[in-house]
């Protein structure tokens, strides 16, 4: 017998707001542009030796701005370097996507070779099998670190994000892409003992001479799929501050590193979606130097299910709620979440304050979006963590359907 049906309480692929014109919404803007005006020369042979100057500087300080498209980690991604040298640019971007190609290769939960797939398995197989308790298998420093980081988060936001939703993100069949897929509700025999599981999974990462290894006492099914993109960012950011570029954007789509300026020398401008007409338009823009923005909302990947009893035609997003195990549905539309990033600019010591905010800001954006509202901004004004978000907050009372509450974030509305 299935579960029982949550209808969501937006039905239907969401459309377009209605009109409404309001004066854009300008939160704080830091960092005013100083502008500096050469002393004039007298003369025309001064006038000449100016020019002259002003040229040779121009011709110094030429740039390179160099772009690539890629798909990777389930989504197109962009990678913009500005450096001096074209080669330099186009080695970076090589670069990067090599990166990208690595991690996949080995946090993918799709991907037989990986070492998420690898591990999963081994707990649908030799936990049974072998009577030791707790299991334990072997895994590379850098994985490690990421189910550290992961674990970590999930004692942050008490269990709102949680990496062991395996299982549960199966029986819903949220990331089956095949055409024509017909997705149902799961079964209550598979999905109650699967969400217990997923509360009571405790694992352990540990190392000794040889190798890291995780050690857990509960049968946990590993999706990073709510921080690998952050954590590729990560990485990204580590590539370039080796390299000594300082300047780069990185999109994913829902994870972006907006390193130092863009080619004018002024901050990036990251355009946000419109959550309730998100093809194409943009309900607003962020502008950034050296930060990391992760969106989580249920806006654009959903599955549509049919509830048996009544024939109604339901979307649910991709998102899963640890505490029920059903797909997130409260009163936020999405969320984002800004955090400082490293730089080639900065010292040692203020990079090392940074190194994981990729992985952070992208399991604390899926955090606050379960959570909702009034939990997200109390999580904001308790937290330890360093962050500023975004709330974009279901208000069917206002012409465009939402209301936006900004923390100090260098945030601009269109509407």
């Amino acid at each position: 017998m299935s579960i029982t049906p949550k209808p969501p309480s937006q039905k239907g692929v969401p459309s377009a707001g209605g009109g409404g014109c309001r004066s854009p919404r300008k939160i704080k803007f830091r960092n005013p542009r100083h502008f500096v005006t050469p002393p004039s020369g007298k003369g025309a042979l001064a006038a000449l030796f100016l020019i002259l100057c002003l040229l040779f500087l121009s011709s110094c300080s030429r740039i390179s701005v160099q772009t690539e498209y890629f798909f990777t980690m389930d989504t197109f991604a962009e990678s913009t370097v500005i450096t001096k040298i074209s080669e330099t640019g186009k080695e970076a971007n090589a670069k990067i996507q090599e990166i990208c190609e690595e991690i996949e290769s080995r946090i993918s939960n799709t991907i037989e070779t990986s070492e998420i797939y690898q591990l999963n398995k081994f707990y649908l197989t030799e936990v049974f099998r072998v009577d030791v308790s707790p299991a334990i298998y072997g895994l590379s420093q850098e994985t490690a670190g990421l189910l550290e980081t992961a674990k970590y988060m999930q004692e942050q936001t008490k269990g709102a994000y949680n990496p062991c939703l395996g299982e549960i993100i199966d029986l819903w069949d949220i990331n089956n892409k095949e055409e024509n897929f017909e997705h149902k509700l799961p079964e209550k025999e598979d999905f109650y003992p699967a969400l217990e599981r997923a509360w009571d999974i405790n694992y352990e990462i540990k190392h000794n001479d040889s190798y890291y290894f995780i050690e857990s006492d509960g049968i946990p099914k590993i999706d990073l799929g709510g921080i690998g993109k952050g954590y590729a960012l990560d990485k990204i950011s580590d590539y370039l501050v080796e390299e000594g570029i300082p300047n780069a954007l990185i999109s994913f789509g829902s994870s972006v590193l907006a390193a130092g300026k863009n080619k004018d020398g002024n901050l990036w401008t990251v355009g946000l979606k419109d959550p309730i007409n998100p093809d194409g338009e943009i309900c607003g823009y962020i502008n950034a130097a050296d930060k990391f923005i992760s969106v989580s909302g249920g806006y654009e990947r959903f599955i549509t299910i049919v509830d048996p009893d009544t024939g109604n035609k339901y979307n649910y997003c991709h998102i899963i709620d640890p505490q029920t195990g059903y797909p997130v549905d409260n009163d936020l539309l999405c969320v984002v979440v800004v955090m400082d990033s490293q730089s080639a600019l900065q010292t040692k010591e203020r990079r090392e304050k940074f190194i994981n905010n990729g992985a952070v800001s992208d399991a604390l954006s899926t955090a606050l979006y379960v959570i909702g509202k009034e939990k997200a901004l109390n999580f904001y004004n308790a937290s330890s963590l360093d962050f500023e978000m975004i709330l974009f907050v279901k208000d069917e009372s206002l012409s465009k359907g939402y209301d936006i509450i900004p923390t100090n974030v260098m945030f601009t509305e269109i509407e």
